[in-house]
């Protein structure tokens, strides 16, 4: 039990910084944003289009950071508190899936002005993917919980 509170705290931390780290990026946004679009995807410096373009699609994507990580540090808390297979936390994985296929079809759109944005949007689909996968398990779980319980 002890084993499983360290990994839990562990991730708590990991979580809260990247929360930090989306923070940052969100104040120098403009500027990584600037980055890509000169120098990774080749925009001119005069095509402002697409810098606010890309820029727009950066700052969705990092809404979406925030609701996949305030969710997961939700489901953190839960856990902690030996909250697990409850359907407070399907819903939590619910969200997160959702966000991620969101930020795919952002990435996507971003896709047209720098084409690396789609590996990201594929890279999000697969992750929505794994969540959803375990969202399933987590359902099915409950369900033979609550039936066990009616047996009793």
């Amino acid at each position: 039990m002890k084993y499983h509170n360290v990994i839990i705290r562990w991730s708590k931390i990991a979580t809260m910084l990247f929360i930090a780290m989306v923070l940052v990026g969100d104040i120098f946004g403009f500027a990584i944003t600037r980055y890509i679009c000169w120098f990774w995807a080749e925009v001119p410096m005069e095509d402002v289009a697409r810098l606010a373009g890309l820029s727009i699609v950066y700052y969705l994507g990092t809404v979406g950071a925030y609701a996949i990580l305030f969710s997961l540090l939700k489901l953190l808390f839960n856990m902690g508190k030996d909250i697990v297979f409850d359907r407070s936390n399907t819903k939590l994985m619910n969200i997160i899936a959702y966000t991620f296929v969101a930020i795919a079809v952002d990435c996507t759109v971003g896709g047209f002005i720098w084409s690396g944005s789609f590996i990201l949007a594929i890279l999000a689909l697969f992750l929505a993917l794994v969540v959803q996968s375990v969202r399933v398990v987590f359902d099915k779980a409950i369900t033979m919980k609550e039936e066990l319980d009616l047996t009793i």
